[in-house]
């Protein structure tokens, strides 16, 4: 893996482009190991680069997607670990979309995310829409500090990579718990509705 690291820091832009797209399907390298150091050697372009991570990567989601299409959730077994399939299950059972999301987000490899959407035949929209979400919650949020902070911006990882995440993650729960309620009250009034025949 460090050769291959090495020799996609060395194409630059294309190495990029390269080890996002694939980590959605394959997943051979992480794609912020090529973005961290491109965008701190080109800061300006670093919000540039974030984008072209985020954009690439949901692209590469789309053939992770459409594998697990073709294989269904059966042959998706063999090809990702239960742990990942059974906690994205999980999660889609009560909302698929803020599951996808939070599950880009996190340390779940995006690949088993992609595959197993597509295995569980998620609305393509909704998969896009937030795939490209979180996604963008990653890689652009990476540039974004990276062009502000430069070099500082490594700290700002390392200190509070993980308050965001449990921030976005309590922020996501209380819109799903809103969700929640509000479509259980819809529901009711439907129903009180047609009992009374208005």
């Amino acid at each position: 893996m460090e050769e291959l690291t090495k020799v996609l820091l060395e194409w630059g832009l294309l190495g990029l482009i390269i080890a996002s797209f694939a980590e959605s399907f394959i997943s051979p390298i992480l794609p912020d190991l090529i973005l961290i150091p491109l965008a701190l050697a080109n800061h300006e372009k670093a919000i540039l680069y974030g984008l072209i991570a985020t954009v690439t990567s949901v692209a590469g989601g789309a053939i992770g997607y459409w594998i697990g299409q073709k294989v269904g959730v059966k042959a998706a077994r063999r090809l990702i670990p239960d742990k990942y399939i059974c906690s994205v299950q999980d999660h889609v059972t009560g909302n698929a979309g803020w599951a996808i999301f939070l599950a880009a987000m996190s340390p779940i490899p995006y690949k088993f995310v992609c595959i197993t959407a597509g295995a569980l035949r998620i609305q393509w929209s909704v998969f896009m829409a937030v795939s490209f979400l979180g996604r963008a919650k990653r890689f652009l949020l990476e540039g974004i500090l990276i062009f502000y902070f430069g070099p500082a911006a490594i700290d700002l990882f390392n200190q509070y990579s993980e308050a965001m995440m449990i921030g976005s993650v309590l922020v996501i729960a209380m819109v799903i718990v809103i969700v929640y309620f509000v479509k259980r009250a819809k529901k009711k009034t439907m129903m009180v509705k047609a009992d009374t025949g208005n």
